[in-house]
């Protein structure tokens, strides 16, 4: 458009501020059904000898540049461990898929079953992956649903830390010794490998990765008796400082009497009965707690300005390893150590653990671990919160469900599925028995003080000809919804990135491995 010759633009301007606005984002949803740039089959990037070995591709890195697969080997008798192998391939839109890594996930454990398998990436997190392993057939031939009810008594959870390739090799990796006719050296921070195993009971745990993984470097694992925060990270040659991800004892104003600071939110906003939740909460963020003494402390007890007592029931370790696998690894007991690690290099030699930072002379990996006991947390709020805690006989079972996770404020709200049992109230007429009921305890887990919060005590509800299992889908149900009232979508590239072998398992395949940020997919 021409602007006026004597310099005047005023109808112009006129016009344009009379014209309708737009403003806003698209949702990449939008784009999703668009042709991708690039479009190319798996077999024309892969060797054909690869796809004979039993690979199955599970998808892009987040970043972009690599496509990752797995493979899993057993004896042709019922008696053989599976062994799975995961490896990265260096996609390049003009050549064929270049394998860069192999490691061995699940180290030394005699897996009898195939598994379900995801691997996740952190929201900001690039240099590891965290797979979880579970067990998908109690028997040979029968599928089990992870989400469904059982009568199993226990499930197995794998769990490996694997460090990724780097684009190239750093300072460190060059420096990094390696042994004759081994694969190229890696440093620690690109070269780790750390792997754990629990088992979970009936009702079995639901997973969660988007909350699990919620803040980079810290995975919460949940064992059926506690949930336990797991933080790891690499530290650079030098580092001296006392860092730490997990349970910061910074002097904080003391606890006062309950709710006196700030007002507890009423359960059913909570709950997200007015369609969301409290106005004054920020969105994805946990609710707002009142500043509680810890549970067990008499209400009120004073305490010098400045501090906070550290309560007994904090459990919190923290090891730190060395990449020496030449020394043979130093035999750590701890009482306070909720799940045993295995560290070792890409090679699988056990790494050196350290209790003493003096010793550490160049790169050294934690682990730090922060344990909150559900059986603990339980009784307490009960005890010191719950109206109807006269009424309390015992609970029988329980379920956790983790319901936000607020990386900002270190902050982890849990919802406690209860059956237990309790007399009826005063005023209900009959015989006073003690009858079973269910309800829902709903907690704040804060990672940095290692102390819990009641958030809400929910009303007792008596479980009339329920089996177990249809109040436990009853309950993880509504977990669900009330998640979902509080969900605000990730931005792109933002979110928990997984890739699993749910189609495997589905007796069907992947149509395509898309990379949906920069429109790229792989046809199977």
């Amino acid at each position: 458009m021409a602007g006026d010759p004597a310099g005047g633009s005023g109808g112009s301007e006129d016009a344009l501020r009379r014209a309708p606005q737009l403003s806003g984002q698209l949702s990449p949803r939008l784009f999703r059904k668009l042709p991708p740039r690039v479009c190319v089959t798996l077999k024309s990037i892969v060797d054909e000898e690869f796809l004979w070995a039993g690979h199955i591709f599970l998808g892009f890195s987040k970043c972009g540049r690599y496509v990752l697969s797995y493979t899993s080997s057993s004896g042709d008798d019922d008696f053989s461990f599976y062994l799975y192998h995961l490896y990265w391939w260096e996609f390049n839109v003009h050549s064929k898929l270049r394998l860069v890594r192999q490691v061995r996930l699940f180290q030394d454990e005699e897996i009898y079953s195939d598994l379900y398998l995801t691997v996740c990436e952190w929201p900001g997190d690039s240099d590891k992956v965290i797979v979880f392993g579970f067990n998908t057939r109690s028997a040979p031939g029968l599928q089990v649903n992870m989400m469904l009810m059982s009568d199993e008594n226990h499930r197995d959870i794998y769990v490996s830390a694997v460090a990724v390739p780097p684009p190239w090799h750093c300072l460190a990796c060059r420096r990094a010794p390696a042994p004759p006719g081994e694969a190229p050296p890696a440093c620690l921070r690109h070269g780790f490998l750390l792997h754990t195993k629990f088992q979970v009971v009936y009702p079995f745990p639901t997973f969660q990765p988007a909350f699990q993984l919620r803040k980079d470097h810290v995975v919460l694992l949940n064992t059926s008796f506690s949930l336990v925060a797991c933080a790891i990270a690499v530290h650079p040659a030098g580092d001296s400082s006392s860092r730490q991800i997990l349970y910061e004892r910074r002097n904080v104003p003391g606890p006062n009497r309950r709710g006196e600071n700030a007002p507890p939110q009423p359960l059913e906003e909570l709950e997200g009965a007015g369609g969301g939740p409290p106005a004054a909460q920020t969105p994805l963020g946990p609710p707002q707690t009142p500043d509680l003494p810890p549970p067990g402390s008499p209400l009120g007890e004073s305490h010098p300005p400045g501090t906070s007592p550290e309560p007994g029931y904090v459990n919190y370790t923290k090891l730190r390893y060395v990449l020496e696998p030449g020394e043979p690894p130093e035999d750590l007991e701890d009482d306070k150590i909720s799940l045993p690690f295995v560290v070792t290099d890409l090679s699988g030699r056990s790494l050196r653990p350290l209790r003493d930072r003096a010793k550490a002379q160049g790169q050294y990996l934690t682990v730090e671990q922060l344990t909150l006991d559900f059986e603990y947390v339980i009784n307490e709020v009960i005890r010191n919160d719950a109206a109807w805690s006269r009424q309390f006989c015992s609970f029988s079972d329980y379920d956790i469900v983790i319901l936000e996770v607020c990386p900002e404020t270190n902050q982890v709200v849990i919802n406690i599925g209860l059956l237990l049992l309790a007399f009826p109230s005063p005023d209900e007429e009959g015989q006073l028995r003690p009858r079973t009921y269910h309800t829902s305890l709903k907690v704040a887990w804060d990672l940095n003080s290692g102390t819990f919060a009641t958030v809400g005590v929910g009303d007792l509800t008596e479980v009339k000809g329920q089996t177990s299992g249809s109040v436990w889908s009853s309950y993880r149900k509504g977990c669900v919804d009330t998640v979902m009232r509080w969900l605000v979508p990730e931005g792109p590239g933002r979110g928990v990135h997984r890739m699993t072998n749910e189609a495997l398992h589905k007796g069907c395949s992947l149509k395509v491995l898309a990379d949906n940020e920069r429109y790229t997919w792989i046809v199977l």
